[in-house]
């Protein structure tokens, strides 16, 4: 007598449905020459416990069968959603023991085991089988079940491979203990539909917001296939939100297509897949293929780069196109590293489209919905909406921790800003730039500017005025000695003609990633048109050095790829360099006028010097030790301006020269040092 334990029953495994296929399997397989059964199988496959290792007859294993089914109602759930799946996929009604099979196989791991095993003994076993139960050719049986594994419901329509004949987790417990009716129904484990949009179409206006809202509007209405948008940009800019704004405008629900599963704030075993990727791209099939005719959904894929990073290694690249170009349902796709898709792929997007850091008026409107509950004052919001790099994402966070904590006015503003600052800084986000100030006001007749190649400077300096007093995209090279006042210039003249100026560092622009420093000068010049701002590259020979000494491929691309952009801005662009020799020489000619902020003149230096001070004569001696000092520039009496403001009380003018002699001879050429033979 076999020694039998009974391990824990549900109905979800489906043992009695499982061993009534299993017994007929196993008495035509009989015929084939089949003849044990392993005891691991058969535990799985009734649900008891046998000894590990021996195998048993076919007899002894039907005899371990039950007798009765004790989940009647299970049975029957199978039963019709068997029929629900063929009319569904739109198969032969004669289907529907195959998809009988196929959903408790996938309840059921001993079924699965035990088809396994007859395929690798024989496979006309189950092809016989299957023959026999559906009335229907194995060729037939396949064809009807290409569509699953055109959808990815099942891995693949391979008969004599039963493993293919996986369908996604989500699914195997709801076919064996729900009555489906409804598509919607199946869906539903892997439906999210986003929360309700907060704002309004028309707050998204510094993005082109209305032409995706009326593209989308006009495909919908007919019906088109290959609907995808590509919205780019940093992280927390408002690219969901805008979605959800779209989808709310289009009353339409925007149905979030995850690879992450979330019951009660515990995420299911989806999260520990080996291939989360390629079943996000399942469950995204399925929802293109199940919701195809309907008006109520408009789909989004967030971080889509995994989509596309993984092709061609967990799931076909060509498939993945293929998609793009025929899905019947809308879908917008969001990612923060546009850079991290091929080309190839963008080409099929039908509108792509980039999502900047909002500007100050859309950041204070924005803000209104966000702060709402925390009654903070309008000035508060304009603070807010000066800070350029916090995006809504940031100051939704800080908001929800002051409503959490129940703060309103002046305490919630500490928080919220408190809250900002550290996501910031944790962010590696760096402060707005400060507005430029020097510590001198800033005086023209102080600035001793030079035509590099022997034009008139005055006419050149007027030329330049006047382009930028009418926005033309005029280019300016300027070179010169640090501190001689090349910045300060460029700002006054933007001052002077109420323009905005975009200071672009060279950390604003490097990156360690290959192909991202040229996307980033091409993303600057894009925000300088549509700002309307000022350009201006501070040590731009860390850029534009020579063609002929950069190091790699790399550096003579970013050199290209400012040259293009060089060749068609639309704003103002001034570059300042106290290297000019370091420039290529291809870069020199893009400048339409190039000047050299030089040291200051005799008078200049004395003028300075008066000003500072707040003296009206020189001394002789004043005068003859100014003289000799030929490399002073703006910078060094802004030094002495700086230790009259730390040290108030002080004779400065006993010292100011000494001061002025150092900063002078910093800038002596180095005496070579060497060897005396």
């Amino acid at each position: 007598m076999i020694n039998v334990k009974p391990i824990a029953k549900h109905a979800k495994h489906c043992y009695y449905l499982a061993t009534q296929i299993a017994e007929d399997l196993l008495l035509s397989a009989v015929n084939y020459g089949f003849e044990y059964m392993p005891s691991y199988a058969i535990n799985s496959l009734v649900g008891i416990k046998l000894q590990h290792g021996i195998n048993h007859d076919i007899d002894s294993t039907l005899a371990l069968f039950p007798l009765k089914d004790n989940y009647p109602v299970m049975a029957e759930t199978v039963q019709h959603n068997a029929r629900f799946l063929c009319e569904l996929f739109k198969l032969d009604a004669a289907m529907k023991p195959m998809m009988v099979l196929i959903i408790v196989l996938n309840a059921n791991a001993g079924l699965k085991e035990l088809l396994n095993l007859l395929a690798d003994h024989d496979t006309d076993i189950l092809i016989h089988w299957l023959e026999q139960e559906t009335g229907l050719s194995s060729d037939d049986i396949h064809g009807q079940l290409e569509p699953l594994a055109r959808n990815r419901f099942i891995e693949g329509a391979a008969l004599l491979l039963p493993h293919l004949l996986r369908i996604p987790e989500p699914f195997r417990v709801l076919l064996v203990t729900e009555k489906l009716t409804r598509r919607e129904a199946l869906l539903a484990p892997i439906i999210k539909h986003s929360p309700t949009a907060q704002f309004k179409l028309k707050q998204f206006e510094h993005v082109n917001a209305d032409l995706v809202y009326r593209y989308l509007r006009a495909a919908m209405t007919q019906r088109l296939k290959g609907v995808n948008i590509l919205l780019y940009g940093a992280a927390g800019t408002g690219k969901t939100e805008l979605s959800r704004t779209l989808a709310k405008a289009l009353r339409r629900s925007l149905v979030e297509v995850q690879s992450v599963q979330f019951e009660d704030g515990k995420v299911t075993d989806e999260f520990l897949s080996k291939e989360p990727t390629s079943q996000r791209l399942t469950y995204l099939n399925l929802l293109q293929s199940l919701l195809d005719g309907s008006d109520e959904s408009l789909l989004l894929v967030d971080e889509c780069e995994s989509v596309f990073k993984h092709a061609d290694e967990h799931y076909s690249k060509e498939g993945l196109m293929r998609l793009l170009e025929t899905n019947p349902v809308p879908a917008i796709w969001i990612t923060n590293h546009v850079s991290q898709l091929e080309p190839s792929y963008i080409r099929r997007f039908k509108l792509v489209m980039e999502i900047p850091v909002p500007d100050e008026a859309f950041s204070f409107a924005m803000s209104k919905t966000m702060l709402k509950s925390l009654k903070v004052s309008d000035a508060f919001r304009l603070v807010l909406a000066s800070k350029s790099n916090a995006a809504p994402a940031y100051i939704a966070n800080a908001a929800h921790v002051a409503s959490t904590l129940a703060l309103t006015g002046d305490e919630a503003e500490i928080v919220v800003l408190d809250v900002i600052d550290a996501t910031l800084e944790a962010c590696g986000e760096e402060p707005p730039a400060a507005k430029y100030q020097g510590q001198l006001s800033f005086d023209p007749s102080c600035l001793n500017l030079n035509a590099i190649d022997g034009q008139d400077t005055q006419s050149i300096i007027s030329d330049i005025d006047t382009a930028i007093a009418n926005s033309l995209p005029v280019r300016v090279l300027l070179n010169g000695p640090p501190g001689t006042g090349k910045t300060g210039w460029v700002h006054h003249l933007a001052e002077t003609h109420g323009m905005d100026i975009m200071h672009i560092k060279c950390s604003d622009v490097l990156s360690k990633y290959v192909g991202e420093s040229e996307q980033n000068i091409a993303a600057l010049f894009r925000e300088a048109h549509r700002t309307k701002k000022l350009m201006l590259f501070d040590e731009v020979d860390s850029l534009l050095s020579q063609r002929e000494s950069a190091q790699a491929q790399y550096e003579v691309q970013l050199i290209n790829e400012l040259l293009s952009q060089l060749e068609c801005n639309t704003m103002p662009v001034f570059a300042a360099t106290n290297a000019l020799s370091a420039i290529d020489s291809a870069v020199m000619r893009r400048f339409d006028f190039k000047l050299t902020c030089d040291y200051l003149t005799e008078s200049q230096r004395q003028t300075l010097y008066k000003q500072v001070l707040g003296i009206t004569k020189l001394t002789q001696t004043e005068a003859d030790q100014l003289h000799a000092l030929q490399q002073l520039t703006p910078g060094d009496f802004a030094i002495v301006a700086r230790r009259m403001l730390f040290q108030p009380n002080h004779n400065h003018r006993a010292t100011a020269i000494t001061l002025l002699t150092q900063e002078n001879n910093r800038k002596q050429a180095t005496r070579r040092i060497g060897f005396i033979n």
